[in-house]
């Protein structure tokens, strides 16, 4: 509840500064001049990338378990429509939910499955973001804030390479620490700390780095190609530079607590990232909100649909899950139709 008052709080302030800088006229103006053509293009750059990110999911997860990619590329629209509409990325835990029910899954394949792609997302995007920064035409008035940008940046990789340093120390400690004894005889716990450890292994396995990170790249190419299209729409005349920082920006905003669906914190990043490049604020804004509606209508559609459509239930006890009680306090899904 304390997450949902703080997201609340940023979107309120993302829209308060917002209908400052914010003509409506010229932003309708904008709007009404869009290209349905790249719009259409710009979608078909999304299924793509969904293609990508569901393929390279089934890659984190045991190649034994016969859970179908088919079946993975629902759970995961549907985990989108209910991060798009309740608080607190319950869509997260649902897919969670969802996903360790289907047959030779356990919760620790699943967590650490979402957590390696977290990793892999995040290294993608900073690694984008370093490639592109030098070519970005940002006026000098903006320079500024690139270089905190890269100070930014610098600082956060000599964290991680300090967290590398320091694993081993950390592991011996952790394995000093006595459990209580009624929780180090739990098989249970065993078990997923097992299946955890086994699909975190799979992003440094040489069998499947290769898909893992093809399908990476090939995922966000897609989402670089979306922002670069609805620019083109919306007839934004910037260089590819611009939409894979684009990308970059709304990604790491989405990570802000915010109302569900991300509204105000997404349009102000996105407006926000588009004005230092001659683009005046309600042209910009109007990308954003073009550029929200992209990502968020359809995936939320087709979660919807295959909701309605049966072929995944979600009786999940919603208010179990937030009030942080097991998975297990879900009620177990039924057996999916032929």
């Amino acid at each position: 509840m304390r997450r949902f008052a703080v997201g609340l709080l940023f979107t309120a302030g993302s829209l308060a500064l917002l209908g400052k800088l914010i003509d409506w006229r010229a932003t309708l103006d904008a709007l009404a001049s869009a290209d349905p053509l790249f719009i259409a293009l710009a979608v078909a750059s999304l299924v793509l990338s969904l293609a990508a990110k569901t393929l390279r999911w089934r890659s984190l997860l045991p190649e034994d378990a016969p859970v179908t990619t088919p079946r993975l590329y629902r759970i995961l629209h549907i985990s989108f429509l209910l991060n798009n509409v309740l608080p607190a990325r319950l869509g997260d835990v649902a897919r969670v939910a969802m996903t360790s029910r289907q047959p030779g899954l356990r919760v620790g394949h699943v967590l650490s499955s979402m957590l390696t792609e977290r990793v892999t997302d995040t290294v993608t995007l900073l690694t984008c973001f370093v490639v592109v920064s030098p070519f970005l035409p940002i006026p000098d008035e903006y320079v500024d804030w690139l270089h905190t940008a890269w100070y930014t940046l610098a600082a956060l990789v000599g964290v991680a390479l300090l967290g590398v340093v320091l694993r081993r120390r950390a592991s011996r400690l952790v394995r000093r620490v006595r459990l209580p004894g009624a929780v180090s005889r739990s098989q249970r716990l065993s078990d997923e700390a097992s299946s955890f450890g086994e699909g975190f292994r799979q992003l440094f396995s040489r069998h499947h780095q290769f898909h893992i990170w093809g399908y990476s790249a090939v995922a966000w190419l897609g989402a670089f190609a979306i922002n670069y299209l609805l620019m083109k729409a919306l007839q934004i005349d910037a260089p590819v530079t611009v939409a894979v920082l684009l990308t970059c920006v709304t990604n790491l905003a989405m990570l802000v607590p915010s109302s569900p669906g991300y509204i105000g914190v997404f349009h102000a990043a996105a407006t926000l990232a588009l004005i230092p490049f001659d683009v005046d604020a309600a042209r910009a804004f109007s990308f954003a909100i073009v550029a929200h509606l992209v990502n968020v209508l359809p995936v939320s559609i087709l979660g919807a649909a295959f909701l309605l459509a049966g072929r995944e239930s979600l009786s999940l006890n919603l208010s179990a899950l937030r009030r942080g009680k097991s998975i297990d306090a879900a009620e177990p899904l039924p057996s999916p139709r032929p």
